[in-house]
């Protein structure tokens, strides 16, 4: 692909290889993407294909009102228009949530343009993201919907950076009414109210976007108490420290569970306050994007990196922030290899198998590096004196 002298104005053969390469980039990787489609797991056997079933003996609208799955009611509408359908279930779920991998690499690429106006930056952003192989393995092989809530969370951290501030707030809502795991960017949006990009008064969008959601449940006859609560029943359903992540509770995973737990909400919630603090104290010098990635990188990983009962998926939204974390600063090309590599390893224990093809131990070793390598970077720039930074 020919490189224009001038970036920032490239001419029209330059825009005609740069979309060329990028349609062959996309189309390759739907093809590696189609290859898994027909792979099912014990999440879509035991899980996801009943839950159809379920809904295919009831009315549209009876099953918009009953609760089938444990997950919140978002995600269920889908399946059950799913469950209308001729198509096979399977492949549904996975285009789906391959659909909602266009829409997260949109955002990353979005993010990027905040950088640099290089289209072949942009679509090279577009691209990585695409092919992530988390992204894939997740959407693709495993059926699961985590680029759902991840591409509205990383949504929210667009609008946030742009001072949208009712998209910020109503993407975040979308992005929690589908899983709770988007709360691991609420400390940025709470940072991006005290900067002022984002207005507090705007903050009634989250609660109207998010009962919104819950709406049509609730008219077909779902309590509303049930509808609110979903996330509640969650926590109560797994009691084990480690969920097959690599995290700091590899090296006591072996303990009972409710000796541990305080101990994990506390630790976690005493280190992203301590983040909070710190950028609250230097928000006079939080003035560059560059740290504004840094810090959503180091909210994704710190939670799920300390908190209890983590999956091994949860490092979704930090698989996609390390690769951010490179396109703002190139130096930190190791960032989104160890991060990537690390949330590989929970995918590759549960779809080869039961293969470990690294000592958790070891990889939470190396993990633990590489969020102190990014917090070394925020810590350092915003002890610098950047007021007269724009947005590099």
């Amino acid at each position: 692909m020919q490189i224009s002298e001038n970036k920032n104005n490239p001419n029209l053969s330059d825009k005609i290889a740069a979309l060329g390469f990028a349609l062959i980039g996309v189309v390759s990787l739907l093809i590696i993407r189609g290859a898994l489609f027909y792979n099912d797991w014990g999440d879509y056997i035991y899980f996801l294909k009943p839950w159809i079933t379920a809904y295919r003996h009831m009315t549209f609208l009876e099953g918009l009102g009953t609760v089938v799955g444990n997950y919140n009611p978002p995600y269920m509408y889908i399946l059950n228009i799913i469950a209308r359908t001729d198509i096979p279930e399977l492949f549904l779920i996975k285009c789906v949530s391959v659909v909602f991998d266009f829409l997260l690499a949109f955002f990353v690429m979005k993010i990027v343009s905040l950088k640099t106006e290089s289209i072949n930056m942009r679509i090279l952003a577009f691209l990585l993201t695409f092919a992530i192989p988390t992204v894939v393995l997740n959407s693709s092989m495993w059926g699961q919907c985590d680029s759902i809530y991840s591409a509205f969370a990383i949504g929210s951290f667009y609008f946030g950076m742009r001072n949208k501030s009712k998209s910020a707030y109503a993407f975040m809502a979308l992005a929690v009414s589908f899983k709770v795991q988007a709360v691991f960017l609420m400390p940025v949006l709470a940072i991006f109210v005290i900067m002022k990009k984002v207005r507090f008064r705007d903050c009634h969008v989250f609660f109207a976007v998010y009962l919104a959601t819950l709406l049509p449940a609730i008219l077909a006859g779902m309590p509303i108490d049930v509808a609110l609560l979903t996330y509640v029943r969650q926590a109560n359903y797994f009691s084990s420290l480690n969920m097959n992540i690599v995290n700091v509770w590899r090296f006591v995973d072996h303990v009972e569970y409710e000796n541990f737990r305080a101990a994990g909400l506390y630790i976690a919630g005493l280190a992203v306050l301590g983040l909070m603090y710190f950028t609250y104290v230097n928000r006079d010098r939080l003035v560059k994007n560059a740290d504004y990635v840094r810090l959503a990188y180091l909210s994704a990983i710190i939670m799920p990196f300390l908190l209890p009962k983590m999956h091994d998926r949860y490092y979704f939204l930090a698989d996609v922030l390390s690769l951010v974390v490179f396109l703002f600063d190139k130096r930190r090309w190791y960032v989104p290899v160890v991060t990537i590599f690390c949330s590989y390893l929970g995918y590759a224990y549960f779809l080869m198998s039961g293969t470990t093809l690294l000592d958790y131990r070891l990889a939470a070793i190396a993990l633990l590096f590489i969020i102190l390598v990014v917090l070394r970077d925020y810590v350092i720039s915003l002890r610098e004196d950047n007021t007269a930074v724009s947005n590099p």
